[in-house]
């Protein structure tokens, strides 16, 4: 690293040049992944954070649960089967409702299920649902004004009291309101708390008119859900690739350029793995302060984003991100580490000489 570092000192310009670039990707790569992870909360964050293994729905259905239809039976014959630990009953609608009888109207994706059932979430704000038609609502409905006591209503006989808000529940980029369904006729699918062991049993029996699959192949029939993330992981994707031709062609050019200093100090001693090893530290080193200060730039704009654009990036995925880019920026620099190994002394010496 000695050499590595003063070498950094003594070319700062052209370096800082180069760290600018790889700010700047890193940046844009940070900014794409929260536009992701946020726009795949407010498509499906009710859905990712279901308290289920697995979800039952309707073979015809191609995985659109509000397009599912399950009767009665098949929930008692689910909830009979070995290894199964709870069957819950999942209603979706998306809907319009008005707030307080009143020329204000929201659009509302509508759970119905088991008031005591595993699939209510905890409220933060207000009691839990009560079985004559209180709801719990996601607290992005507070934007829309709405409070605890506020009537939602569908239609002129279906008025629901607003008993309390919970948190992270996003459907099809609505907010998402629980209600208690009773002991409802058909359903559009059926939760399954159930042991993994028995969950190939359990699809055979179900086999030919219903699938059996996991929550997180279930979001994939989540109207534009597959879309937007196939799109955004795509650019993302890209930017690694460009993040790794960058530096490549960086560090190729600059080894080139140093081919007979390199040649000399092989000459005088300095083994191949040594001056790999100095490669590499630049490397590491230019990545691991871009990226940090990339970060920093994340958070920054993070706050600066509306409040109403889907952005979500946690410290955990920033390092996993930050790793891979590490990753691929060493990746990128194998092309300058095989001319390293491929110089032969006398001839950068003779060549020097001319």
């Amino acid at each position: 690293m000695f050499l590595a570092i003063r070498e950094l000192i003594y070319a700062k310009f052209r370096y800082v040049l180069i760290s600018l670039i790889m700010v700047l990707i890193a940046l844009l790569i940070f900014i794409i992944s929260g536009l992701a992870q946020g726009l795949s909360a407010d498509n499906a964050s009710a859905i990712q954070h279901l308290q289920a293994d697995y979800i039952v729905m309707d073979s015809d259905a191609e995985l659109d649960m509000a397009k599912s239809s399950i009767p009665p039976e098949i929930k008692r014959k689910t909830a009979e089967m070995d290894g199964v630990d709870n069957v819950t009953p999942l209603s979706i609608r998306m809907m319009n409702a008005s707030v307080n009888d009143t020329d204000q109207s929201t659009d509302i994706a509508l759970f119905v299920t088991e008031a005591d059932g595993m699939l209510m979430p905890s409220v933060n704000e207000g009691d839990t649902v009560k079985r004559d038609h209180g709801v719990i609502a996601d607290a992005s409905l507070k934007k829309e004004g709405v409070k605890i006591g506020d009537k939602l209503a569908f239609s002129e006989v279906s008025a629901y009291t607003v008993t309390g808000f919970t948190d992270n529940q996003r459907y099809s980029h609505t907010p998402v309101v629980y209600a208690d369904g009773g002991e409802s006729q058909d359903v559009n699918v059926l939760a399954l708390k159930a042991d993994e062991t028995n969950i190939d049993d359990i699809k055979h029996e179900l086999e030919g008119s219903y699938d059996v699959v996991t929550t997180k192949k279930a979001l994939q029939g989540i109207p534009s859900y597959s879309q937007e993330q196939a799109s955004l992981n795509m650019m993302i994707t890209f930017m690694f690739v460009i993040a790794a031709f960058v530096l490549a062609s960086f560090f190729y050019v600059i080894t080139l350029q140093k081919r007979d200093q390199f040649g000399v100090l092989k000459a005088l001693g300095a083994k191949t793995l040594y001056l790999i090893k100095n490669v590499v530290g630049q490397v590491v080193l230019i990545t691991f302060l871009c990226t940090a200060i990339a970060g920093g730039l994340t958070m920054v704009t993070a706050v600066l984003l509306p409040e109403d654009m889907p952005f979500l990036l946690t410290v955990g995925e920033m390092l996993q991100t930050s790793i891979l880019i590490l990753v691929v920026s060493i990746v990128g620099s194998l092309v300058s580490l095989f001319q390293i190994v491929k110089i032969d002394p006398i001839e950068a010496i003779e060549g020097a000489g001319k």
